[in-house]
């Protein structure tokens, strides 16, 4: 209470407040309950002053009584804490509890439009009606006319949730949806080509300046050069609708209402789109939800100016000597992509360039990651039994979800986020960081899903999800006392208490195929809500904001550093987020027994399941299973997780997506300049020399490389390839034989598909699988 005085008194002595306000609320017993009641009836600097006061109190007071620290308390304020004792909310995990609850609400609408055919077909006529409907135009469609009616209703809940958190967007009935726009295309065309064709879709009676009166042609013309300024040097992701000037750069004032671009109707809408638009109806919805979540998380975590408290937190953590400047670095990242800043930049056809080369790299990288994937079920096995889950419960669901879409809706009804309906690549994302919407785009995204990879890490997530939720409902009976251990573990890791408990387990349950499940969007779910999102992670590892601020460094996607950084460490993630989530959670168990117990529990489960992905994927590429040796044991581990990507080179010359040393070290990229450069200069050097090139070999080897692929077709693509490249080099079968020559050599296996040859030998021989 000491540190939330000293910022009220602050605020006393430089007049932003009344010393009546100030009393009111140091003397309130609740400090939450009182500033809500402030916010119709005080003035909105006041109001403003006073929350951006108390947030700042409450998140240093978090912070600074952390178990391990002030610095990880402070990035426990950001991201899920990775050592298991914040006991308070973070930014991120509450953005995605809030998007959770937008998205059970819109789950039809999610539903129907998400993209199907391997992303490659959407319902674009239907959204192309809906987007009338929400114009209030007639349709006869009668579910897209209760969408647009859902639609209007979410779009005033956000509004009212944003107002409720220290903003202020005022009501407006003049305002139907957001609008994206590209950059690119203004830039094409330039200013005064752009202003002749939107002028005519605008309305401009509805388009006012500050005294709320129509604007002059004069005035017009002048805000839409305004408008176009904006829009050109925004960079890449200006998702938001533009404000008149001068409207305020506070977070709490960043969504007002009072927009400056009105269309006349949908068509206008459309055509804008269209013309000028960025991405589709689709995304530019579930963007605007998104977007205004992350607001309301980052305001109620640290009030209407987070930037400024979250400075002002770092500054009070150098001021007790308590951040180096590493970790100082660190926080900034960690706090940019929590944010969003990351995705902030202008070099959009720079950072578009380099998405679209990294999304081929990931189709032509990620089609046999689904066979590493198979290490899951042992994380699941390990997060579930930690969570007092039993873990054939989760399994089972795992594999009736993945063919099952009624699992998938009523998992994303009672709360788990839509993340397979509105992300495009979220299952490549768990490696690499993959971003757009674009041709590329959806190619990386069809290898996901036609490899299964995306819907196995989607089934895994939702299952381990529903089963959390069944165990909480199960237990829905019982006092707080009477919790399992486990249970009561993990409720003090989130902060749960028993009045949080005895709310909560009031709620009515859900029911779906006659079990019953905890409703995580009801009233005093939040906590609980948090909870589950956060085990997910762990159950299917996935990155959070902590991992993507090592892989992503905190820079903007569309800068120059920002691109070379996530090239250089792409592929990267996976191992980093293992590291940032069981490993930290085995380091911080209360005694050495336990932690020594949790690291055999997950290294037992990933090794056996490693050795099983192992198996597979040689199978896969044309070989005999690995003897099951000191070796092959030590390689499983590897496979499966416990020593990270590095390990594979142990034991291989490859790592476990097929590639080497240089794109281990440096990335795909890394690898793909370096195949460049030895394709043209190198053969151009050897020319030179007079030495014997191998430029048609080598340009079939490198068409191999980087063809998109799946594990299904592996085999005959690359038998494909194979007979090209014999055909272009006269010296392959050599390299072949090579290649065989060298696998008996190291891991005594042979091939039942050899290299060079068209068809198979025999099937695959499993007899040597327990040689010494």
């Amino acid at each position: 209470m000491a540190d939330f005085t000293a910022c009220i008194q602050q605020a006393l002595s430089n007049r932003q407040i009344t010393k009546a306000v100030a009393d009111q609320l140091i003397a309130a017993p609740d400090i939450e309950a009182e500033l809500n009641s402030m916010v119709s009836t005080l003035s909105r600097q006041k109001r403003e002053t006073a929350i951006a006061a108390t947030r700042i109190a409450q998140a240093w007071e978090n912070a600074s009584n952390h178990p391990a620290g002030a610095y990880e308390g402070v990035l426990s304020l950001l991201s899920k804490d990775r050592t298991g004792q914040a006991g308070y909310s973070n930014v991120e995990y509450l953005q995605k509890t809030i998007v959770g609850k937008y998205h059970s609400q819109l789950v039809g609408m999610l539903q129907r439009f998400r993209t199907r055919r391997l992303g490659w077909y959407q319902d674009q006529k239907g959204l192309a009606k809906l987007v009338r409907a929400i114009y209030r135009e007639e349709t006869d469609d009668a579910q897209l006319n209760a969408f647009a009616k859902q639609w209007h209703e979410m779009a005033e809940v956000v509004r009212t949730q944003f107002n409720a958190k220290g903003g202020s967007i005022h009501k407006n009935d003049n305002w139907i949806m957001p609008q994206h726009h590209d950059a690119r295309a203004l830039m094409k065309v330039g200013k005064d080509q752009w202003k002749r064709d939107i002028l005519p879709m605008l309305d401009t009676g509805k388009m006012l300046d500050d005294a709320g009166k129509p604007l002059s042609s004069e005035n017009l013309d002048e805000a839409l050069d305004y408008v176009f300024e904006t829009i050109t040097t925004g960079g890449l992701n200006k998702t938001k609708d533009l404000t008149v000037p001068r409207l305020g750069k506070k977070m709490a004032r960043r969504h007002n209402e009072r927009r400056f671009l009105y269309f006349k109707d949908a068509d206008a809408w459309l055509k804008y789109q269209k013309d000028y638009g960025r991405g589709d109806v689709f995304t530019t919805l579930t963007g605007h939800l998104d977007s205004m979540a992350s607001d309301i998380a980052l305001m109620e975590t640290f009030g209407p100016s987070p930037e400024s408290t979250f400075k002002a937190l770092v500054a009070q953590l150098e001021k007790g000597k308590m951040v180096k400047g590493h970790q100082k670095a660190y926080l900034q990242a960690v706090y940019n992509n929590v944010s969003g800043k990351t995705s902030q930049g202008e070099l959009t056809s720079l950072s578009d360039f380099m998405q679209a080369n990294r999304n081929i790299l990931v189709a032509s990288t990620l089609g046999r990651a689904f066979l590493s994937a198979v290490s899951d079920l042992g994380f699941q096995a390990v997060t579930a039994s930690y969570n007092n889950i039993p873990a054939w419960k989760v399994l089972r669901r795992h594999m009736s979800t993945m063919t099952d879409e009624a699992n998938q809706v009523f998992a994303v009804r009672m709360g788990l986020v839509a993340e397979s309906m509105i992300n495009r690549m979220h299952a490549a994302n768990r490696y690499a960081d993959v971003y757009g919407t674009g041709p590329t785009a959806k190619i990386a995204e069809s290898v996901m899903r036609a490899s299964l990879l995306q819907p196995w890490t989607d089934a895994g997530r939702k299952a381990f999800g529903m089963e959390f939720s069944a165990m909480l409902a199960e237990n829905f009976s019982k006092s707080f006392d009477e919790l399992p251990e486990a249970t009561l573990r993990g409720f003090k890791q989130y902060g749960i208490g028993p009045d949080d408990w005895d709310l909560f387990r009031t709620s009515s349950t859900l029911d779906h195929k006659g079990a019953k499940f905890a409703d995580l969007t009801a009233p005093g779910g939040t906590k609980f809500h948090q909870m589950v999102l956060s085990e997910m992670d762990f159950a299917v590892p996935t990155p959070d904001a902590k991992v993507q601020a090592i892989t992503n460094g905190g820079l903007g996607r569309g800068t120059i550093e920002g691109q070379a950084w996530r090239s250089a460490m792409m592929l990267k993630s996976f191992p980093a987020t293992i590291i940032m989530t069981h490993f930290y959670r085995a380091a911080y168990q209360s005694t050495m027994a336990g932690k020594l117990k949790y690291l055999a529990a997950i290294t037992a489960a990933t090794t056996v399941l490693g050795g099983v992905s192992l198996q597979m994927k040689d199978i896969g590429s044309g070989r005999d299973p690995r003897p099951m040796d000191a070796k092959f044991l030590a390689a499983a581990v590897a496979q499966g997780g416990g020593l990270g990507i590095f390990g594979d080179f142990v034991f291989s010359d490859q790592n476990r997506f097929g590639g080497g040393i240089t794109e281990t070290l440096t990335g795909p990229v890394g690898e793909q300049l370096d195949t460049a450069a030895k394709f043209t200069i190198g053969n151009i050097q050897e020319a030179i020399a007079g030495e014997e090139t191998h430029i048609l070999g080598e340009a079939v080897q490198i068409v191999d490389r980087y063809t998109p692929d799946v594990w299904q077709t592996y085999l005959f693509t690359n038998a494909l390839f194979d007979q090209l490249e014999l055909l272009a080099d006269p010296k392959a079968q050599k390299r072949f034989n090579r290649v065989t020559r060298k696998r008996q050599n190291d891991f005594n296996q042979d091939y039942w598909w050899r290299p060079g040859e068209i068809t198979p030998d025999r099937v695959p021989d499993f007899g040597n699988l327990m040689e010494e």
